[in-house]
């Protein structure tokens, strides 16, 4: 089911749509074009002009009924588009060239597209491979759970961050910065907790109003019964590793052992039991008001 949700059938190329191609196409991993993009409407080209001001009536009617070719031949040069750019066509290239065939056959003599890139509509087993090949997408699917609990209760940046810490774990450049964002996951965590449990912001404030990170809630959190000694040591571990190594070079502790990819792993693992906890949290206490 998750997979059908990838594609959306589009009647024109509206505006968000070409938004998100044009001016956001590198943070997505996957984009799957149907060839014919508009088959009744006309287009607003003063919406249009607003995303992509090279886009006229000459260009309308160069692309018209291919407009999936428009949006290849836009982003071409622009980034590394072969292995995640697919067009859907109603025709085999092979076996009976497309209209505008000439136009993609540059891209492909070029090295800029593939024959490969394509596929016929209907051939939903191709599509599944080509899904199935994206490490994100799986990464995404595995992890599913712990992703819609930050999304739902925090939002869709401290789950785009998490799932860049698991998408980067095996990174060595990234070991310090990875140890920071999971500190701030944690710290938003409880920062929303305090919105939900009764009487946690006023025991766990310090004289600003912002809630305290260390022992002192941790402590509070225990003797209530709302944590026990699991969720406690993943607490200390989270905020004492990544406050030690996270934010800067740490001599005085990098000079006894320094963190690895496995120390990321390890408090990854944590932090995703702190997010099972958090969302038994989140649906057993609704925000104070």
């Amino acid at each position: 089911m998750w997979r059908k949700q990838i594609l959306w059938k589009l009647n024109i190329v509206s505006r968000p749509a070409l938004r998100k191609v044009v001016s956001h196409q590198e943070r997505y991993a996957l984009l799957i074009i149907d060839r014919n993009l508009a088959e009744y409407d006309e287009y607003d080209f003063e919406e249009i002009a607003e995303i992509d001001p090279a886009y006229n009536d000459s260009l309308y009617e160069s692309f018209f009924e291919r407009e999936g070719d428009y949006l290849l031949h836009k982003l071409v040069y622009e980034s590394n588009v072969m292995n995640r750019f697919y067009l859907l066509t109603g025709n085999s290239i092979r076996s009976d060239p497309v209209r505008g065939y000439d136009d993609i056959s540059m891209l492909i003599d070029f090295g800029k597209f593939s024959e490969k890139n394509f596929f016929e509509k209907g051939n939903e087993s191709e599509l599944q491979k080509i899904i199935e090949n994206v490490p994100i997408l799986n990464l995404q699917k595995e992890n599913e759970y712990y992703l819609n609990i930050l999304q739902k209760n925090i939002g869709n940046r401290s789950s785009d961050n998490f799932l860049k810490i698991l998408q980067e774990e095996d990174d060595k450049r990234r070991i310090g910065d990875n140890l920071k964002e999971m500190r701030i996951i944690y710290e938003q965590i409880l920062r929303e907790c305090s919105e939900r449990i009764p009487d946690m912001k006023e025991n766990c404030s310090n004289d600003y109003g912002k809630i305290i990170m260390g022992s002192q809630t941790a402590n509070w959190l225990s003797n209530n019964r709302h944590i026990n000694s699991v969720i406690r040591n993943f607490f200390f571990s989270i905020k004492t590793i990544a406050s030690d190594f996270g934010n800067h070079d740490n001599k005085r502790e990098s000079s006894v052992y320094e963190p690895t990819t496995d120390t990321v792993k390890a408090l990854v693992y944590s932090l995703k039991d702190i997010i099972s906890w958090f969302g038994k949290i989140c649906s057993q206490n609704s925000k104070t008001e």
